[in-house]
């Protein structure tokens, strides 16, 4: 696959990500107005108010100190949450499952022989999770950003679903992105920006928690002064949504426009009937995972279990999912609509792109893609442990897990309709569909 993007499609890219860059300049400098305003309140208002006459009554003190604390508080609420994000980090999370490609040779030679086919760099090492997805990224983030160092990532779940011809199609698609390297940090640029926006808006931390428990008090007034600090903490996550969604809504035509490009690429690796198939396969995966994933939820509240190989158990239902049930979701894939903030074509755009582009692809294997595992059911159920403690925060002791031997047995034969765990609404960890959404990121 010889074929590059144009220079205006370049220059378009370079363009968005002096946006994506501008943008964080903009929030660095609504940071520095709110301290400045706190700074400025405190030293030419605060004195002033105490000065007011209203003499020695109870209500005049009390106005007083509304009028002087309730700026502060809030002012200093918007501040420090506008400045805490540019100090956040992640949690820590268990190390990566990595393969050895001398016990899983066979994924290494497949992905070796993709990157050849594509004209891409092989993977420094392949790493898996239990997402619905598969990304190539670079290692260790921007301490990796100028070198060619890349980490394949794959999903267990999506693995389990689809075939070698579509899996392969998935890895081709994913170092597409990456032919060029001006195109590969612009995009790894507007991705990152784009992700830290939406992780210090929605992500929680201590301080999130010592203020929601102040808020339990019975104190009226302390009450009060906390519902002010929530205030400022509300306006300092509204301005950086602001932000966020102008970034996305910036980005999303140009990273359309690349998935575009990187479809051209797999579909040149696997066919465009593979690339409608794996859609069509990702939809079904999707539809399993969410009902197991509502299923879980039930059982995680009535026994705090969970099951202990998810991407086998998607593997097991899908399998047994009815003909109407897989129509159904063929009709909401042709439905399916494209809308500004969207990062990803919809599945319907794509598919009708690849039946007008007709290529045959390579020669490829149509055996599921697991068989190029020696060690499929314990990476499966080592990964779905790994998403457990990482992503959910739930303990990965026995006592926690279900078997999957036992779920199986639980069901009768035809119909998987038996209650089954999957992402619990446990403590502070609700699923997060975006997560699993759609590979070729």
């Amino acid at each position: 696959m010889n074929a590059r993007p144009s220079a205006i499609y370049q220059l378009g890219l370079a363009l968005v990500t002096a946006a994506m860059v501008i943008l964080p300049c903009i929030y660095a400098a609504l940071t520095a107005l709110a301290s400045y305003g706190v700074y400025y309140f405190g030293v030419h208002y605060f004195t002033a108010i105490w000065e007011w006459p209203t003499g020695y009554s109870k209500g005049g003190f009390i106005i007083k100190v509304i009028c002087s604390a309730t700026p502060l508080l809030v002012g200093s609420s918007v501040a420090f949450f506008m400045i805490k994000p540019l100090f956040a980090r992640r949690a820590p999370k268990m190390q990566p499952l990595a393969l050895n490609p001398l016990v899983e040779p066979r994924v290494y030679q497949m992905v070796q022989r993709v990157c050849r086919a594509v004209g891409a760099s092989e993977p420094r090492r392949i790493e898996l999770n239990c997402d619905l997805n598969a990304s190539a990224g670079f290692d260790r983030g921007f301490s990796g950003f100028f070198g060619n160092g890349l980490i394949l990532t794959l999903g267990m779940p999506l693995i389990a679903g689809l075939s070698e011809r579509e899996l392969a199609g998935v890895i081709a698609h994913e170092f597409g992105h990456f032919r060029q390297g001006a195109g590969m940090r612009l995009s790894y640029l507007i991705r990152s920006v784009n992700g830290w926006f939406a992780r210090v808006i929605y992500e929680r931390d201590a301080w999130d928690d010592v203020i929601a428990s102040w808020g339990q008090t019975e104190n009226s007034w302390v009450g009060f002064m906390v519902g002010c600090a929530r205030f400022g903490v509300w306006i300092s996550r509204g301005v950086l949504w602001v932000l966020m969604i102008i970034g996305h809504a910036i980005s999303g035509l140009l990273l359309r426009q690349m998935e575009y490009d990187a479809d051209r690429v797999q579909m040149s690796v696997a066919g465009s009937a593979a690339l409608e198939s794996t859609m069509i396969k990702l939809g079904v995966l999707g539809k399993v995972l969410g009902e197991i994933h509502r299923e879980m939820a039930r059982v995680w509240r009535k026994q705090l279990q969970l099951p202990d190989n998810l991407p086998v158990l998607i593997e097991y239902r899908t399998a047994r999912l009815a003909p109407e049930q897989i129509a159904k979701v063929e009709l909401e894939i042709s439905a399916s609509k494209t809308n500004i903030f969207d990062t990803h074509p919809s599945a319907a755009d794509r598919v009708k792109c690849a039946r007008q582009i007709g290529v045959a692809g390579s020669e490829l294997s149509e055996t599921p893609a697991r068989v190029l595992f020696e060690n499929f059911d314990m990476l499966s159920r080592l990964v779905t442990l790994a998403h457990y403690e990482d992503d959910l925060n739930v303990p990965i002791t026995a006592d926690f897990l279900i078997p999957l031997e036992k779920l199986l047995k639980a069901k009768s034969e035809p119909a998987p309709a038996a209650p089954v765990p999957a992402a619990p609404a446990i403590p502070m960890m609700a699923f997060n569909p975006s997560r699993f959404r759609a590979p070729l990121e």
